[in-house]
């Protein structure tokens, strides 16, 4: 099952795109856990201290937005907590958006519990989740309104390098005359199972016209373009197309992945 991000919207307010000229921040690393994993946070603060800045310099950097090297336009705070809000309890992160009284911001909170069951992939999950939090701020309150699912778990999945491998596991479950089954209505219900699926839609779009084109597909959604003006200005062709193809592509690697029929 794929692991989830959780976000929690009290207000959309309208975002400062780009902002370069606006004083940044670096996120905050809260030094302050009471949960029963003492030992398991004394082993990852360090570990997690040195991957926030490896995560934003990398995410920032394949999004096309080097702004972020230098910071952040809205607060966001990294702490360490046991669990995770319900529907998402394995998460080992999340991203939670809030409203507070001096306005928009985010935490992206490490879940110790999960961690301690399952610490291997733990540094792409938080590259994945940094990957929200640059999209997040750039567009700011109205983030869960302006990106889609797809896009959002897609990049994230894209940026984290996890998607090959998320790929070929789910295609290993399938025969090749099953693997219609994994693919799925970018515009369709939110689902984990479909995280394969926005994946590849970032890939197809990174290998058939290049990282331009995933680069500006990001600067039109955070300009306030519909996804699909968005998808049109960024690759040229227009949204039917652009699904019709990207069925083909899927079912392609899908098959190649799959177990043979026989």
């Amino acid at each position: 099952m794929a692991r989830l991000r959780w976000f929690v919207i009290w207000l959309f307010l309208p975002s400062l795109l780009f902002a370069d000229s606006a004083t940044r921040h670096e996120a905050i690393l809260i030094k302050e856990y009471n949960g029963s994993h003492q030992e398991q946070f004394t082993e990852q603060f360090d570990r997690v201290r040195l991957l926030v800045r490896q995560a934003q310099l990398e995410a920032s950097a394949r999004l096309g937005l080097m702004q972020y090297q230098e910071g952040f336009q809205y607060p966001l705070t990294i702490r360490f907590e046991d669990g995770a809000p319900r529907g998402i309890e394995s998460a080992l992160a999340y991203v939670r958006l809030y409203q507070s009284a001096t306005g928009f911001g985010q935490e992206l909170v490490v879940n110790l519990e999960e961690m301690a069951k399952n610490p291997a992939d733990f540094d792409q999950v938080f590259t994945h989740e940094m990957t929200h939090a640059v999209l997040n701020d750039a567009v700011g309150g109205e983030a869960s309104m302006r990106i889609p699912h797809w896009v959002q778990e897609g990049l994230a999945q894209f940026i984290s390098q996890e998607g090959d491998a998320r790929v070929e596991h789910a295609a290993q479950q399938f025969r090749r005359s099953q693997v219609h089954a994994l693919l799925y209505d970018l515009e369709g219900p939110y689902s984990g199972y479909a995280y394969p699926q926005y994946y590849l839609a970032i890939k197809y779009m990174h290998d058939k016209f290049t990282v331009n084109a995933v680069q500006a597909l990001v600067r039109d959604l955070i300009a306030g373009q519909a996804a699909h003006a968005a998808l049109e200005d960024s690759t040229g062709i227009p949204w039917d197309k652009f699904q019709l193809n990207l069925r083909e592509y899927s079912l392609s690697i899908l098959k190649d992945k799959a177990k043979p029929d026989f």
